[in-house]
């Protein structure tokens, strides 16, 4: 309206001080058109949908393909539109996104475009920015449409094929070298009766095949129930690995989860670092013990979103996570507690985990000088002490 005021005072002036006709219908003529077309212009805007598909979660450095779908709900065209979408730097540049387009009354229009999860995290999409203006030029309309939209870049998983995490427990699915306990479910073959046999392991009809008595052979297996405890609490992680070490605890408690759920085991995770969604203030993220698929997605999508707490956010101590997050295991299983160095009272708590049947695997993710000596202290009370300052260090269970 500024560039096209001052024209229609001075057109106003000379159709009044002339006279003529003609000035005073085009005077009318300009000013309906720039009332009608600002109508339009704003009614047109605000009758364009937008939706977002693409897939909500993937892999770290995998690339995906976002499409678009445009649609004009009005039965008036949409003269013009500057279409764009607000995308986050770790998933691609800021002109990921941008088209000037035009809509027919009622239609619909698809446009895609790629990203990347260059780094793991909870990602929020939009909102759609769209810019459009009247027929004159004299004015711009902008509307902002913020779906409820969202992806998630899972962290690194390292294939593990040889993890020896210890356990106690009894009755389960993995082959286990010791025979302290054999599954049922799992008959291995059938061997001669010997004094002493339970009949309840008698195999009659091998028996009858045979003609002496034979006695079913089960495989040895234990049970692996797992709970993961990571430290994510910055203060305690040394100023010259701050970056790198959080990156990589996460890698290993993605890494571990996911070969256990794939032997088919329960696992949970506990830590003390900070989840973007959650609105407890100091709760401490959990994923409780559980089995399958579905489970294991859910204890990745909180390792991709998990934050490092700062001092300033109000987080618990890892103690404490160790002594809370361990309270769900039974006895026998495996607590994997992933931290960067040995503090000041780490194996006063793993010793009270290991006075409750608690198996106790310790993985230290940041260099320094007394790691030796963490070793054999943690030896002499039952804890196997590993250091990991990279993802090679991963090759010990590999």
């Amino acid at each position: 309206m500024g560039r096209l005021l001052p024209f229609l005072i001075v057109l106003l002036a000379v159709a009044l001080i002339s006279k003529v006709d003609f000035f005073f219908y085009l005077l009318y003529t300009l000013f309906g058109t720039y009332v009608l077309s600002r109508l339009w212009a704003r009614r047109s805007v605000w009758a364009v949908a937008l939706e977002r598909h693409h897939d909500s979660r993937i892999f770290l450095g995998e690339t995906f393909e976002v499409k678009v779908k445009v649609r004009n709900r009005s039965w008036l065209p949409l003269l013009w539109m500057r279409l764009s979408d607000t995308i986050p730097s770790d998933l691609g540049s800021g002109l990921s996104f941008r088209r000037v387009i035009s809509l027919l009354p009622r239609e619909r229009q698809e446009h895609s475009y790629a990203l990347t999860g260059r780094r793991r995290g909870y990602y929020p999409l939009g909102p759609f920015v769209g810019l459009s203006g009247d027929l004159l030029g004299t004015t711009t309309h902008e509307s902002r449409q913020a779906a409820d939209d969202f992806v998630i870049v899972y962290p690194k998983i390292v294939a593990l094929r040889a993890l020896d995490l210890p356990s106690q427990s009894p009755f389960g699915n993995l082959p286990h070298r010791e025979r302290l306990f054999e599954d049922p479910s799992r008959i291995r073959g059938v061997r001669d009766y010997q004094p002493g046999d339970s009949l309840r392991r008698m195999d009659w009809k091998s028996t009858a095949r045979v003609g002496s008595l034979q006695i079913r052979r089960f495989e040895p297996a234990i049970a692996l129930e797992t709970g993961i405890l990571l430290n994510l609490a910055l203060d305690d992680y040394p100023v010259d690995c701050r970056y790198e070490a959080p990156e990589l605890g996460i890698t290993i408690a993605a890494s571990v989860a996911a070969h256990l759920v794939e032997k088919r085991q329960a696992v949970s995770l506990v830590t003390n670092g900070l989840d973007p969604l959650s609105e407890l203030r100091g709760a401490m993220p959990t994923v409780p013990l559980r089995k399958g698929r579905d489970h294991l997605m859910r204890v990745l999508d909180l390792l991709a979103r998990i934050e490092v707490a700062r001092r300033e956010e109000e987080r618990p101590p890892f103690q404490q996570v160790l002594s809370q997050g361990s309270l769900g295991l039974s006895w026998g299983s495996t607590v994997l507690v992933i931290t960067p160095v040995e503090e000041e009272g780490l194996l006063d708590t793993l010793l009270a985990l290991r006075r409750r049947g608690l198996v106790i695997t310790l993985v230290l993710t940041c260099p320094y000088r007394g790691f030796d000596e963490t070793v054999q202290r943690a030896g002499q009370i039952g804890v196997a002490a590993v250091q990991i300052l990279n993802e090679r260090g991963m090759d010990i269970w590999r």
